[in-house]
């Protein structure tokens, strides 16, 4: 699927601000604010993600860690891993990233930056 087209699970670190701009460009977000899932651990969040199959959007990189270092199953990560976390920022790079014709794959964790994106692919036996 396209980036573009991905199902989103925003993490409460995700400025509202940020939420309505993914939404104006078409992107089905979950977001845990709105849900009022404040201080929900964070593998209750990747595995509400896993099940509706949404990528969760984050700064925070435990979230790598517990799918990485713990092993627990994923759909996907998307760690904003930016100098400036204002939402004006934000924003800016998502234009960037969302805007190009880029296919996303289950199982995978991106880590987008102000001027790279890396992607790993998880391991089968990682899920």
């Amino acid at each position: 699927m396209k980036l573009i087209q991905a199902r989103l699970l925003t993490d409460e670190n995700i400025s509202l601000k940020v939420v309505e701009y993914l939404r104006q460009i078409g992107l089905d977000i979950l977001d845990t604010k709105e849900q009022q899932w404040y201080g929900t651990e964070d593998d209750e969040l990747i595995n509400r993600a896993y099940r509706e199959q949404r990528f969760i959007l984050t700064h925070d990189s435990d979230f790598g860690t517990l799918v990485i270092n713990q092993g627990k199953p994923c759909y996907g990560i998307l760690y904003l891993r930016l100098r400036s976390l204002k939402s004006t920022n934000v924003i800016h790079v998502c234009e960037r990233l969302f805007h190009k014709d880029i296919e996303i794959h289950p199982y995978t964790i991106w880590v987008i930056e102000d001027t790279r994106v890396r992607i790993r692919y998880l391991m089968k036996n990682e899920q």
